[in-house]
């Protein structure tokens, strides 16, 4: 797991004072619409971008000020993050600031630091990067090992971007240089099109990235080519016949420089190209293509899985989601309460969106639904009213 927590203050929907949010490995937002949910997987784009082009994501959502909670008080956004390095390293705190200049963005403060204190006795917790009385500080590395405070001027870093976008070298800072590595690797699903003439049913560039899927998914027949070489082949075959009982196998065709998926199915003779598959195949190939791919990035957010499929394959939706989040951390949106049902038994992975005077954010406890869940399913529960995130 990645994202261990997060608090959005004075950002968007999230008023200030707004709680923090404890994440789990797998984390499925329900609530109704403009309750924030997509406003959560918005701060973390945020946090996506603090490595290349803050000032762009800023300006791509309409300007700073469009970004910055719109009633009496807030002058200042806070995002503060609680990151899990893996295995025996130390957690870290990752927390940014930014302001409206005029019309610019303007970083007022940011810090990364260890998240908790590893002598009791110490003042305050290591950092390798903060603001002290106005001056950028790091911790940086040295040839014998040990770590040198460097004062920076105010004017050495540009202030309208994250100081990840700005000190990338791993041997002086090691820990600034992982966090921008992990947020950059983090991947967003939110605007699919799967029409006709989409670029996932186009024949592909051979040479497009394998690491994960684009945006788009136009990299989608390198993407299930790889799956098909990898140790989940056999499960994206299980999944698929589940979806397709008629399926057979996917193929790729390299030709030109380019390469096309096709699907074969039994009593075809040739199989079908992906222009001529249906929207809702293409999703669920895309969605496998994200939740079963062997290296996934560290945090994966998608917004409604279900979209486009039909209610019976929710179940391997889910599925796939659990599996996935043995492997990498996942945010998820939904208004399905069929997803939620197969999610009855981990009740803990749903957290409810509501605005009530800004976004408030609150995971469900399985105690709590123990004598719900005996008689109902998790999705009925929900639209009956028991555990909220209802209009």
């Amino acid at each position: 797991m990645f994202l261990k927590s997060l608090r959005v203050d004075s950002l968007l929907s999230f008023a200030p004072g707004s709680s923090t949010i404890d994440l789990l490995p797998l984390n499925v937002l329900i609530g109704p619409n403009a309750s924030g949910k997509s406003n959560l997987i918005e701060a973390v784009e945020l946090l996506r971008s603090t490595p290349t082009g803050f000032a762009s994501a800023i300006r791509d959502g309409g300007g700073v000020r469009e970004w910055l909670w719109k009633g009496d008080s807030a002058k200042t956004a806070t995002l503060d993050a609680r990151l899990c390095r893996g295995g025996e390293k130390s957690e870290l705190r990752y927390r940014l600031e930014f302001t409206a200049a005029g019309d610019r963005v303007e970083v007022t403060d940011e810090a990364l630091e260890e998240a908790d204190k590893h002598i009791s006795s110490a003042k305050d917790v290591y950092f390798y990067y903060r603001f002290q009385k106005g001056h950028p500080v790091l911790n940086v590395a040295s040839d014998d090992g040990t770590r040198v405070e460097r004062k920076l001027q105010r004017d050495s870093l540009v202030p309208d971007a994250s100081v990840l976008s700005q000190r990338k070298e791993p041997d002086l800072y090691p820990e600034l240089a992982w966090a921008a590595t992990s947020f950059l690797r983090i991947q967003t699903f939110r605007e699919w099109s799967f029409g006709r003439y989409a670029a996932v049913r186009q024949p592909q560039p051979a040479t497009a990235p394998t690491d994960v899927l684009a945006p788009d998914a136009s990299n989608l027949g390198l993407i299930l080519n790889q799956i098909e070489h990898s140790n989940q082949a056999k499960k994206f075959h299980d999944l698929l016949k589940r979806f397709l009982p008629r399926f057979e196998r996917v193929s790729t065709l390299t030709q030109g420089g380019t390469i096309q998926f096709f699907l074969h199915e039994d009593d075809l003779k040739t199989p079908v190209p992906a222009t001529r598959l249906s929207d809702g195949t293409i999703r669920f190939l895309a969605m496998s293509a994200i939740l079963l791919h062997p290296s996934p990035p560290p945090l994966v957010c998608i917004e409604e899985p279900e979209l486009g499929l039909h209610p019976d394959a929710l179940s391997i939706v889910a599925d796939l989601l659990v599996d996935a989040s043995k492997r990498t951390q996942l945010i998820v949106t939904t208004h399905s309460d069929a997803l939620l049902s197969y999610l009855s038994l981990q009740p803990e992975s749903v957290l409810v969106c509501e605005n009530i005077g800004g976004t408030q954010v609150r995971r469900l406890k399985a105690d709590d639904l123990e004598s719900w869940l005996e008689k109902y399913r998790l999705g009925e529960v929900w639209r009956m009213g028991a555990i909220g995130g209802n209009p």
